[in-house]
């Protein structure tokens, strides 16, 4: 292998090390009476801003859970200022659980990446001479990401009660399609790790 191709896959290495690579659980919590979620009916809401992201991470999560639907195909007038209201409204609806996302931070991580060094052994003074003016150093280099924290609470309307929480990071947000996939896989894959969802 030559040293251009050692240079490329050790590149490639360390900027995968240092953007974190796919969406990955940052911390997470469950409810320890929690058992199976047997909702009926559940809301799938995204605290966003942005319809369209809004939209889209909604849809993605009623597909990916069951009896999930998206709260703005659902209930498009849904009250956000008034607990009361949204109360009446989601059990007019039958909702007895809900999934609700947000994003709650967005940074830039930057990470010192070293260069390889390459050397060889030196058992003699003469080895060693030779060796030293022939060592081979590249520079290393900062590496920068843009890491987007997104909060994932899962809820049973019922009795009003936090069951799941979870907090996410994804170093690869640049792409909104990623990041929304990333997200909901992650936390969907949690969910049924400890047993919430079938």
């Amino acid at each position: 292998m030559s040293r251009l191709q050692l240079s490329v896959l050790i590149l490639a290495g360390c900027v995968a090390c240092a953007s974190g690579g796919a969406t990955h659980i940052e911390s997470s919590w469950k409810d320890p009476h929690a058992q199976q979620l047997a909702f009926h009916r559940v809301l799938a809401v995204v605290v966003s801003g942005d319809p369209a992201v809004r939209h889209s991470m909604e849809d993605q999560l009623s597909r990916r859970l069951p009896n999930t639907f998206a709260a703005y195909r659902a209930v498009p007038d849904l009250a956000v200022g008034n607990d009361a209201a949204a109360r009446d409204q989601l059990r007019g609806r039958l909702f007895d659980g809900a999934v609700v996302m947000r994003v709650v931070g967005v940074h830039d991580a930057k990470a010192y990446v070293p260069g390889p060094d390459w050397h060889s052994a030196h058992p003699s003074f003469y080895s060693y001479w030779t060796s030293s003016w022939t060592m081979v150093r590249e520079p290393g280099y900062l590496a920068s990401d843009t890491l987007v924290t997104v909060e994932t609470a899962v809820y049973s309307l019922a009795d009003d009660k936090l069951l799941f929480a979870a907090r996410t990071e994804n170093a690869s947000a640049r792409a909104l399609d990623k990041l929304l996939d990333g997200t909901t896989k992650a936390v969907t894959t949690q969910l049924h790790d400890q047993g919430l969802v079938p």
